[in-house]
């Protein structure tokens, strides 16, 4: 009996887990609760579940020799005229500071999704959170050119790149045939959703590329330490991000006076406990197993389940289920276009089981 690649079944994980955000945000904020608290909340129970996770599945980053890299390499870049007489360490510091800084904008960045609910309904705004595969797809298989040997994944194909774009017209669609009648016509809300769009675009795509790389290159020069350290390196990678990102969100909710109930900040704080990382930690492996980033068009399902926990559990209405049967089943035969699915279907998956 033939089971699905290991890859496809963190990805899948993910998806599962991570769908459920946008309810979370909606229960979290429908007291009124203020979005920049909901967002330190989550971050701040991301970033405890990070350390749990690190500590409790790669003991070996307490070795002496493996944190002083790790520190150096992620705090050391705050000193870069230290380096500037020897042009190796100078460069991988840059390196460092824009993966680290790339991961800090992305864990802030987030708050233009959460921002967004507060003008057009939450169906809407999901797509924010599901833009970015396309992005990081054609990002990572640029720059794997440039990490160690270059043939980490399998180069894209058109067929791969006409996949990618079938998966996210399908996620609108779907989106867009939940929403229903929401009012997109004040010029703050479009404004709002617009930048968020944006934002999420150029955070999934370019910046947490970047960030894959610098923990993947963090990684080689620690060796052979645990059985797979680069998860470990780029966890710590968008860990670093979260820890720098909390000061910003404290301050913007200390501006908008830290609105929020009780009931709200805890769900935030499990939002990222129980949600945000494991998602996350989840979509990390599935990328450093696989040969095909064409995995990543399993995120546009991600879509499909946020509407139906939002439908199940919300009063939600489904505008147009004509257009979200559709979307759906885009999105399932852009999958198997892309490969990942499709090779599995024919039998000739070689990836890790």
């Amino acid at each position: 009996m033939k089971t699905l690649p290991g890859p496809t079944k963190m990805m899948l994980g993910n998806v599962l887990i991570s769908s459920i955000y946008p309810l979370a945000v909606d229960v979290g904020l429908a007291a009124g609760g203020d979005p920049w608290v909901f967002q330190f909340g989550a971050l701040s129970g991301k970033f405890t579940a990070t350390v749990l996770y690190l500590l409790l599945l790669h003991p070996e980053l307490l070795q002496r020799d493996v944190a002083a890299l790790v520190l150096r390499r992620a705090f050391g870049w705050l000193a870069w005229w230290r380096y500037a007489d020897d042009p190796v360490e100078s460069e991988r510091q840059r390196r460092s500071a824009v993966g680290i800084l790339a991961s800090t904008y992305s864990h802030f960045s987030i708050v233009f999704f959460v921002l967004s609910i507060q003008f057009v309904d939450t169906a809407v705004a999901t797509i924010i959170v599901g833009a970015f595969p396309a992005l990081f797809v054609l990002v990572m298989g640029r720059q794997d050119r440039a990490i160690g040997r270059g043939d980490r994944y399998r180069r894209l194909t058109l067929v791969d790149v006409a996949a990618l774009g079938l998966a996210f017209g399908g996620m609108g669609a779907v989106t867009w045939g939940g929403a229903g009648g929401v009012n997109l016509e004040g010029s703050l809300s479009r404004t709002l959703l617009g930048v968020g769009l944006a934002a999420a675009i150029t955070t999934g795509g370019v910046l947490t590329a970047k960030s894959f790389r610098w923990g993947i290159e963090m990684a080689a020069e620690t060796g052979d330490r645990g059985p797979r350290p680069e998860s470990a390196m780029v966890i710590i990678a968008y860990g670093v991000g979260n820890l720098l990102a909390l000061p910003l969100l404290a301050g913007a909710a200390t501006v908008s006076g830290w609105r929020m109930s009780t009931t709200g900040f805890v769900t935030a704080v499990l939002c990222g406990l129980l949600i945000m990382l494991p998602g996350n930690a989840l979509f990390i492996r599935a990328n450093l197993f696989t040969e095909q980033l064409s995995v990543n068009n399993l995120v546009y399902v991600q879509t499909v389940f946020s509407l139906l926990w939002l439908w199940l559990f919300t009063t939600i209405e489904v505008g147009n289920p004509t257009l979200v049967l559709v979307g759906a089943v885009v999105v399932i035969v852009a999958n198997v276009l892309s490969g990942g699915v499709g090779d599995w279907i024919v039998g000739k998956a070689k990836y890790p089981r």
